[in-house]
């Protein structure tokens, strides 16, 4: 089974996401500028992003996948926090980073409207929020709405079946909860007291993945 890391290999099948984010946080964002990664997962994004002169914070709810962000690369300089599993607070100051991302996280929060007002509280006057969501308008999210709407597949009830792929994909189905259209995720931006930014044209983010992109207000 492909881990993470071998999904952000160069020949992997997520190396696209990973470089599009990265543009996209090159383009707002200068060399020496902070950013947050929240929910780094393995760590590939941070440590590309590193690379590219950033200072990188990455944190995650896992007890494994901040251990496992610099297993590949010890000597990449990230900070790496680990988060409590409810948490309601991030552990940084106020006003601390230029930039926020958080690619495929809001989807599975509880309280998206809490982390929003959490990535803006930590970012500094006129500081950037890239997140990933999925896109509903995808015909691929339509067939995954149908298989929630259908219930399991018969032949996928059973643990330890011969469908272990499709397992994972439901059990993806189930957590993923925050699922909204656009307008959803500005308005709720908007309350957490961020700006609906406009992306530039070269960072688009492969459907059935959308790119969000919010503002602080500078003032």
């Amino acid at each position: 089974m492909a881990t993470w890391v071998d999904k952000y290999a160069p020949h992997g099948p997520l190396v696209g996401r990973l470089t599009q984010l990265a543009d996209a946080v090159g383009y707002r964002v200068p060399v020496g500028g902070d950013v947050l990664d929240l929910g780094c997962g393995s760590g590939d994004l941070s440590r590309h992003l590193a690379s590219a002169g950033l200072r990188m914070t990455g944190c995650d709810i896992s007890a494994n996948m901040p251990a496992r962000a610099t297993a590949s690369d010890p000597t990449a300089l990230i900070n790496l926090v680990r988060l409590t599993p409810n948490w309601r607070t991030l552990p940084f100051a106020m006003a601390m980073f230029d930039a926020v991302v958080a690619a495929s996280v809001l989807e599975y929060v509880t309280s998206p409207d809490e982390v929003l007002r959490e990535c803006a509280r930590v970012l500094r006057p006129g500081g950037i929020m890239l997140c990933t969501a999925p896109d509903p308008t995808h015909p691929m999210r339509w067939l995954e709405w149908l298989v929630r709407m259908s219930g399991r597949i018969p032949a996928m009830r059973t643990p330890g079946s011969h469908w272990p792929r499709a397992d994972r994909y439901l059990t993806y189905l189930r957590i993923s909860r925050q699922r909204h259209a656009t307008g959803w995720w500005n308005a709720a931006a908007a309350q957490a007291g961020l700006l609906t930014a406009d992306r530039p044209s070269n960072a688009a983010v492969p459907s059935p993945l959308r790119l969000l992109t919010f503002q602080r207000p500078t003032n």
